[in-house]
């Protein structure tokens, strides 16, 4: 399996299910691939795409979330909380460049 770089973010990015509002826990990292969530609960499981929204701590082109479909690919435990790793399925356009400007706004970068 190929793993995309991933950047870790220095914002506060609140991962939550788009349809139950279910807090997952916040961005550990993030490429336009994947993201990393860790969280106090167990992650979203189940066969297939699931929906979810990054609720943005401010707005990006008047929008203070981004919505995506995701697959989740791995999850453990570290330090206490519950981690888990997801690779994007789909996402519509408006949703890909928040996403890009979150990622390159937002990402430590080395050097």
């Amino acid at each position: 399996m190929q793993r995309l770089h991933r950047d870790p973010l220095r914002v506060n990015v609140r991962v939550e299910e788009a349809e139950s509002g279910r807090p997952l826990g916040h961005l550990v990292d993030l490429s336009l691939g994947g993201f990393c969530v860790s969280g106090p609960r167990p992650a979203v499981t189940g066969i297939g795409p699931v929906k979810v929204r990054l609720v943005l701590p401010w707005a990006i082109d008047g929008a203070r979330d981004i919505p995506l479909e995701v697959v989740m690919r791995w999850a453990r435990p570290v330090r206490g909380r519950q981690r888990a790793g997801y690779v994007i399925s789909h996402c519509d356009d408006d949703a890909l460049r928040r996403l890009s400007h979150l990622a390159a706004r937002c990402a430590g970068r080395a050097g």
